[in-house]
């Protein structure tokens, strides 16, 4: 499914790309035709803004081998489910500031890269700012607490699946530990 969900969202991504390329120059007129198209493809790129900010998330839990679900469907709002009773502070951080640095990538190309002059641009740019707003006072106080209390906030998106039972050593084993 992770193959599946990166095509997705690649393709998303190219299709995203040849469409800026091809009707945000438009959105720079006026007229109905150059709000619609601005608006349009602004949001299109938001939605890419969201789409890697959320495989930063991803690629640093799969970096520290953390326990993640994946969707069964490809029209699954959420890309993964991060298990927060397998997992630990480290891993849950990792994951964390990986999305933000893709978010601070996403801020660096919209405001860096996209021309001036083009309502496209500003639709990005706010939708993206949206975005980070929406990280800002969602995602990092869950980091905070994550720091301060010592523990994981639950933040599975969807059911992992059940957590395996604790099992007793047979008896005249030694524990481990």
């Amino acid at each position: 499914m992770l193959a599946r969900l990166a095509l997705r969202d690649l393709a998303v991504i190219a299709a995203t790309a040849i469409l800026w390329l091809w009707l945000a120059p438009r959105s720079a007129g006026s007229g109905p035709l150059a709000d619609l198209l601005g608006v349009a493809i602004g949001l299109a790129v938001a939605a890419c803004a969201y789409l890697i900010h959320e495989w930063g998330h991803l690629l640093g839990a799969l970096a520290t081998r953390s326990k993640v679900g994946l969707p069964e469907r490809l029209s699954a709002i959420s890309l993964f489910s991060f298990d927060s009773k397998r997992n630990d502070r480290g891993q849950f951080l990792v994951m964390s500031f990986s999305g933000f640095a893709m978010t601070g990538v996403a801020l660096a190309v919209v405001y860096g890269l996209l021309p001036e002059g083009q309502l496209a641009t500003r639709v990005a740019r706010g939708g993206v700012l949206a975005l980070t707003a929406l990280t800002v006072f969602i995602e990092f106080p869950l980091v905070i607490y994550a720091v301060v209390r010592g523990q994981l906030p639950p933040v599975e998106t969807f059911e992992v699946g059940p957590v395996p039972p604790k099992t007793e050593p047979a008896s005249g084993a030694v524990p481990e530990g």
